[in-house]
């Protein structure tokens, strides 16, 4: 069972990479594109954690 503190790093990731999601599909790309490389950084992240 995951410690608390793993438990809410995952859901501030989580929810870090809904909320980047959306934007990237709502904004134009130019406005988007600062939160792209955190965005991987968290997918990348979250796959490891789950694997």
């Amino acid at each position: 069972m995951p410690s608390p503190a793993d438990t809410l790093s995952l859901l501030v990731a989580v929810e870090f990479v809904v909320m980047a999601s959306f934007l990237l599909l709502v904004a134009p790309l130019d406005v988007a594109a600062p939160v792209l490389p955190l965005l991987l950084v968290f997918l990348i992240a979250i796959h490891r954690y789950r694997s």
